[in-house]
């Protein structure tokens, strides 16, 4: 090909980008201008149409779920719920830089409740309970245990996205809540511990976060996972001497 040919298309190409930019930099205002604006009136629509019905819903959630570990013989460290916040929500959508149209249909986690438990073996138990009693939206659930390469320590949570189930749904109680999405979230204490700091370090950072202290973070993610399984054998260890005690008291009482 001539060399004039490969420079009048260099400079064609040239053109057409510099017309590409010229455009998206016409457009990027307007954009941001309508997510502000549709920022402005989702948060007002959701304090005056669906921030109390959500507080309820958590509210409600947290009262079933409560309920429901008591009757396992279950007992966590702390339940929580809460309806989000509308600066909260403001934060979420404005980070994410989506105009939304139908909120509940984008954002899973208007309402939440948080179980604490103390030991590992609590979160196997209560997982299975939520699966089963609730109706979960398997697109939008999570077990961060599994997701973890084996190698990486980090975020360790179980987060589920559920409804109530159509026969809940019946009772008057429930039947308000129709459609309408809460996130559980289940961890241990020490999972809690180290995902509110990092939260607050890191994923609240006004800038990206160096390595060394990502790096720094996710150590004590391993050494807070050592420690969750350390004081679960101490408790497989206690139960196992108290068991033992029981039995030699036991056998005293049918000697004498």
């Amino acid at each position: 090909m001539p060399l004039i040919v490969c420079i009048s298309i260099a400079q064609n190409s040239k053109r057409q980008l510099l017309e590409v930019f010229q455009v998206v930099g016409r457009l990027l205002p307007k954009y941001r201008e309508a997510v502000v604006m549709n920022v402005d009136e989702v948060i007002e629509k959701y304090v005056s149409e669906q921030r109390g019905t959500y507080r309820l819903l958590s509210e409600k959630t947290k009262e079933f779920v409560s309920s429901l570990l008591s009757s396992k013989g279950i007992v966590p460290h702390s339940i929580t719920s809460r309806g989000k916040e509308p600066e909260e929500l403001r934060e979420k959508i404005t980070r994410e830089g989506e105009v939304y149209d139908n909120l509940p249909d984008t954002i899973t986690d208007l309402a939440g409740v948080r179980i604490i438990t103390y030991f590992p073996s609590d979160v196997d138990k209560i997982v299975p309970l939520i699966e089963k009693e609730f109706k979960v939206d398997p697109q939008h659930s999570v077990d961060k245990r599994l997701c973890l390469d084996p190698a990486i320590f980090g975020y360790a949570s179980v987060h589920f996205v559920v409804e109530f189930r159509p026969e809940m749904l019946k009772l008057p109680e429930y039947a308000l809540f129709d459609k309408m999405k809460c996130e559980i979230q289940v961890r241990t204490i020490l999972q809690h511990a180290w995902a509110e700091i990092e939260h607050d370090v890191v994923y609240k950072a006004p800038e990206d976060i160096p390595f060394r202290l990502r790096r720094r973070f996710a150590c004590l993610a391993g050494l807070l996972e050592i420690a969750d399984r350390e004081f679960e054998s101490l408790r497989q260890d206690e139960m196992a001497v108290r068991q033992a005690v029981q039995s030699r008291i036991k056998k005293a009482k049918i000697d004498t």
